[in-house]
């Protein structure tokens, strides 16, 4: 055996990371270790909404951000819809200010944004105060009389995050087929980043009111079509797709989260995860894969009151956790 022979292999046992010690943990860059992320967003509370658009996703299994407008007409007429069935399919409520109808000034924008905070927490349980999802509407010319840092303010008293823009995102305005709203998925999969589609009215072939005319409806068909290439490639592992503000959340904890090997032996693994993020505001579990003795198959995952049984993969396991400890256990 040569001397660089030799070097090689050491080099092999000792150094390579392809041996990996128990307990060694990376935080999935997306939760379940997706490769990408994707949001769909729907804007301005319009009866299509609940009719098509929510159904279909529970159908699928997936969510959407809703960006509501509870003093808008098409609002007031289906309340009842809006508060009580809506969102306990799934979807999470976004803020799209009250009216839809702009703001004169600081104040009446304060009412606009404040007031529709105000009827989410009222509607949806939970954390007050927590963040959520904002989009300001798009209203005619000389109709938003406040500036970028006057709303950044606004936005910051009611704990909202500003949505990505509309521009090149939007469903019948900028895409027109299922493939280019697809396309923008295939993109966030190829960079591994995050991509999302906006969505307005889709179309009621059955309208339960026809006063009401759903903005740049999106043909019932290719919404389906879209659901269905985003579900294939979510079912394959390459999208998390999930509502604006848990996306928001996890890429907050987990630019800042560090994973520290407190014990780790044939018996038992216990982990501490931390994150700087506020936990007041940023408390989304974190996916952790974490290496385990090589005769474990079945684990048992424990933080605090929540356990889980984890199965084993290549000497692996994929899991979900807050910061904390994290307790594992081989369980036979």
């Amino acid at each position: 055996m040569t001397k660089f022979v030799f070097a090689f292999i050491v080099s092999i046992l000792f150094v390579s990371p392809l041996y990996a010690a128990a307990g060694d943990t990376r935080v999935a860059k997306w939760q379940n270790d997706a490769k990408a992320v994707f949001l769909l967003m729907v804007d301005d509370s319009m009866p299509s909404a609940f009719e098509i658009g929510a159904p279909e996703l529970q159908k699928r299994g997936m969510t959407a951000t809703f960006y509501i407008c509870p003093g808008k007409g098409e609002y007031k007429v289906f309340h009842d819809k809006w508060e009580n069935e809506v969102w306990r399919t799934g979807v999470v409520y976004g803020n799209h200010t009250l009216t839809h109808g702009g703001v004169r000034s600081v104040e009446h924008a304060r009412q606009e944004i404040g007031q529709t905070t105000d009827a989410i927490y009222k509607i949806v349980p939970g954390k007050q105060p927590r963040l959520l999802s904002y989009a300001q509407p798009g209203v005619g010319p000389g109709q938003w009389k406040i500036n970028k840092e006057q709303e950044a303010a606004i936005l910051k008293e009611n704990h909202l995050i500003d949505r990505p823009t509309f521009a090149g995102h939007g469903a019948v305005y900028h895409w027109q087929t299922a493939e280019q709203m697809l396309a923008l998925a295939d993109k966030a999969i190829a960079s591994g980043g995050m991509e999302y589609l906006i969505i307005h009215g889709i179309e009621r072939r059955k309208p339960m009111n026809t006063s009401f005319q759903d903005f740049w409806a999106l043909n019932q068909d290719i919404y389906r079509a879209v659901l269905d290439g985003l579900k294939d490639r979510r079912d394959r592992g390459d999208l998390w797709i999930t509502d604006h503000i848990s996306y928001h959340q996890y890429l907050t904890e987990r630019q800042t989260a560090k994973v520290q090997v407190l014990q780790a032996d044939e018996k038992s693994i216990r982990l501490k995860l931390t994150s700087d993020a506020d936990p007041q505001f940023y408390d989304h579990a974190l996916t952790l894969v974490t290496e385990v003795p090589g005769d474990w198959k079945a684990c048992q995952v424990a933080q605090g009151e929540q356990k889980a049984s984890v199965t084993a993969s290549d000497g692996k396991i994929q899991f979900d956790a807050a910061p904390g400890e994290v307790q594992i256990t081989n369980g036979q």
